[in-house]
């Protein structure tokens, strides 16, 4: 199992972009031994190799020009289940700034390699991860398959037979104990390595089994020790963040979470967490830039795709509704606007799952509502999901959040509520996105509740034949929510039946103006089947009524 690494029966794949280095390193793997060493130029091309005939050594540089790097090819693998288990993965870069090398040793490489290095160093090293690769082939197997069990079982084998590799198996052992909610196993495993060993990572995981036993302040002390010993410790600063969440300590909380993104930026999670807690802090404009973040680091990533550039344009609408001047107002919608101008040319910010004209016009169509636009917001939304809110079709999860923010907005509080209920039981929304929408739901609520009121009276009293009291209270209810078809129904209805009822009134002419505004807000919208035979019906009665 120790034997030195033969290179003979090895294929390797280099992925580098300049030409020089990839000559050289070309020939420093064939003096080696290698068998056969392809070249690619691209983190796409060397992906799409690796998928064609799975190498058993990639050496990947960071740094690939315009298209993937090397941690986005290495978490492209990991995350399509790609990596076979034998494959060794190295980073290497000629940068050695610190949030890089922190942010790419975050995956996991087999190793990494900083330029320029020997031939020796290159033997080396590749020798020493393929002698843990094999030794650990069972732990492997198991931990690519995701079997966390048989991984467990895996690394208890070699710890009984303390391996060379035991401490390894010891710290993985426990990682798993945590994953899998086996808090008990995992403070059993730390307290016996506690006795006689003393290395950082067993307190680092010691302070991660207090936190999720729900001990914050106890695995707070620890991790301060930690980061006082490793102050890049980037492990123990994001477990730092989660224990001041947890004691709902949010401004040091906010803190932490941006020391961590100074150490390492290139982390989805972690920009989207720093998101959160600026949100939660009132940091509207530090929330909407993490969220720029999370779309430029997509970009390129196995996570590209449409939510991202969803996510960002929301949290720019999102910091313009928190702002306290017009000027500020401005500045983000005009900011919305041009990032989706962008987007339109971009071809890593928009892909075939969303429509750009539509994405668009929802928009504008947010923008308009909270201008006090009601209208053109109404005219808008009608033309990209009117067809589908008549008929009860799904809206585009992309799209859903800001349909109901829409709706809210003009008052459509019925078909807000009902997309809401849909949300809820159908669709899941990524976490920041959710937690917008529920602010927007919860702000919205006070109004809603009292445009629900008013309503439900002005029906019960129309079922009462007290059509007079129905009429004022309609009217009241919209103008709570001037632009709600249901309330804009009803109130005609009302002002038929009150002028079948009283004929000689005198107050014909106000009816009649109002009837006509009602019908300029169903004017143009696409209503459910029984909602279209009742305005038609209502047409027609209006007209022999002369109420328009």
């Amino acid at each position: 199992m120790d034997k030195t690494l033969e290179l003979n029966n090895k294929r390797v794949l280099l992925i580098d972009d300049q030409k020089p280095f990839q000559v050289m390193l070309k020939g420093s793997l064939l003096n080696l031994g290698a068998k056969e060493v392809q070249v690619k130029s691209t983190g796409e091309a060397g992906i799409a190799a690796y998928v064609k005939n799975p190498h058993d050594i990639l050496l990947v540089d960071y740094n690939l020009g315009s298209g993937k790097n090397g941690r986005q090819v290495l978490e492209e693998l990991q995350v399509r289940g790609l990596m076979k288990p034998h494959t060794l993965f190295f980073i290497i870069t000629g940068d050695n700034s610190r949030p890089m090398v922190l942010s790419a040793l975050e995956l996991q490489p087999d190793d990494y390699l900083m330029k320029p290095f020997s031939h020796r160093v290159l033997r080396s090293r590749l020798t020493r991860a393929y002698k843990r690769r094999m030794w650990l082939k069972d732990v492997f197997q198991a931990l690519t398959s995701h079997n966390y069990e048989d991984c467990i079982k895996a690394c208890e084998k070699h710890i009984a037979t303390n391996s060379r590799y035991s401490n390894y198996c010891r710290k993985l052992q426990i990682e798993l104990y945590n994953k899998t909610g086996q808090l008990h196993e995992a403070e059993k495993a730390i307290k016996e390595l506690l006795e006689d060993n003393s290395h950082s990572w067993v307190f680092l995981k010691l302070a991660e089994t207090r936190l999720l036993q729900n001990s914050p302040e106890e695995a707070l002390n620890i991790i301060n020790h930690i980061l006082k010993r490793m102050p890049h410790a980037i492990e123990a600063q994001d477990l730092k963040t989660e224990c001041y969440l947890q004691q709902q300590q949010l401004e040091e909380a906010l803190n932490s979470a941006r020391d961590a993104i100074t150490m390492a930026p290139f982390s989805i999670d972690r920009q989207t967490r720093l998101a959160h807690i600026a949100r939660d802090n009132g940091d509207f404009d530090l929330a909407k830039q993490a969220m720029n973040n999370v779309l430029q680091i997509a970009r390129k990533s196995v996570f590209r795709n449409a939510e991202h550039l969803c996510n960002y344009l929301r949290s720019i609408l999102d910091a313009a509704e928190n702002s306290d001047t017009p000027q500020q107002i401005s500045k983000y919608q005009t900011e919305a606007t041009m990032e989706l101008q962008r987007a339109r040319y971009d071809e890593h910010l928009l892909h075939a799952d969303i429509s750009f004209e539509d994405l668009e016009s929802i928009l504008l169509s947010r923008i308009d509502s909270f201008n006090g636009r009601l209208r053109e917001a109404q005219h808008r939304l009608n033309e990209v999901v009117g067809d589908d809110l008549a008929n009860n079709r799904e809206i585009d999860r992309n799209l859903l959040p800001d349909v109901i923010a829409v709706l809210l907005d003009v008052g459509e509080y019925e078909k807000a509520n009902m997309l809401a209920g849909q949300q809820a039981e159908k669709v899941k929304l990524d976490s920041y996105t959710l937690k917008i929408l529920k602010s927007r739901m919860a702000a919205a609520q006070k109004q809603q509740d009292e445009f629900f009121t008013i309503h439900r009276q002005g029906a019960e009293a129309y079922q009462a034949g007290i059509y007079q009291q129905a009429l004022n209270d309609f009217r009241q209810s919209m103008e709570l929510a001037p632009l709600n078809s249901g309330a804009a129904l009803n109130f005609i209805q009302a002002a038929v039946r009150y002028t079948e009822e009283n004929p000689k009134a005198t107050n014909t002419n106000s009816l009649k103006k109002e009837c006509e505004q009602c019908f300029k807000v169903l004017e143009g919208l696409q209503l459910s089947d029984s909602h279209t035979q009742r305005y038609e019906q209502l047409l027609e009665e209006t007209e022999e009524l002369g109420l328009r």
